[in-house]
């Protein structure tokens, strides 16, 4: 091998390296979603019931059924399902916002575009009376672009930007009224009721941890791996989220 052909061959590999790093550090924008693109995920979910981890997995198939400029109509449904999707409004960029204590408020935002890696950003949300039980419940959560990397799912190998978000969840509950219960019983010398008194309480307040993953390509416009796991206080496990996509066909 001459000198000549060695420079030759150092000068093409240099190229490549330059080139892929330039691709890996350009920001990613926020995708141009059209009506018809779709999507086929196979999502299994492992659950923590009664100290047992169950497991199930069903495919799921989402598309878009209406693409504006600002938001979107996304209909979802499992495929073995022979109800019609659900359809639910998303913004462009696939955050989610819905009313929160009266007010329309972003609650889910997996992605801050444009992205490249090194990048952060923090959402929290504070909900009034989430359930029949609580006072409030308040979820943080911080973002940070960790860079690119190949993904294999299903549907073949992608060059993908992973997402991660770490945070908690806080509750904290109402306070329980006094009450009393009573209770006849027979004995021998008469009926005996026997009355249960319990005073107000507040129980105290519960957290947890959050954890978040996902792996954007702009090839097909959303996330083609997702995992998302919930923590109970004490940080056992209560629920793991996998998705990963089966096929896709985007404009």
């Amino acid at each position: 091998m001459t000198a000549a052909t060695v420079a030759f061959r150092a000068t093409i590999i240099a190229s490549i390296c330059i080139a892929s790093g330039t691709l890996h550090a350009q920001s990613v924008e926020r995708p141009v979603l059209k009506e018809g693109d779709k999507w086929a995920y196979s999502v299994r979910v492992d659950e923590n019931k009664a100290d047992i981890m169950r497991s199930s997995t069903r495919n799921w198939e989402a598309s878009i059924t209406r693409a504006g400029l600002q938001t979107i109509i996304l209909a979802s449904k499992p495929v073995d399902s022979n109800l019609p999707p659900t359809e639910a409004s998303l913004n462009a960029d696939w955050s989610v916002t819905r009313s929160l204590n009266g007010k329309n408020t972003v609650t889910s935002r997996p992605y801050d575009f444009p992205m490249k890696p090194g990048k952060t950003w923090k959402l929290e949300t504070l909900e009034n009376k989430p359930d029949a039980q609580a006072k409030t419940q308040k979820i943080t959560l911080q973002y940070t672009v960790v860079g690119w990397e190949d993904v294999k799912v299903p549907a073949g190998t992608f060059k993908a930007l992973k997402i991660e978000a770490e945070g908690e969840w806080q509750k904290e509950f109402e306070t329980r009224g006094a009450s009393a219960n009573s209770a006849v019983g027979a004995a021998t010398t008469g009926a005996t009721v026997v009355i249960q008194s319990h005073a107000a309480f507040t129980p105290p307040p519960v957290s947890g941890r959050i954890y978040r993953a996902f792996w954007y390509s702009p090839e097909i416009k959303r996330d083609v791996k997702l995992v998302t796991e919930d923590m109970t206080g004490n940080g056992t496990l209560s629920k793991r989220t996998t998705e990963e996509l089966e096929s896709f066909s985007v404009q």
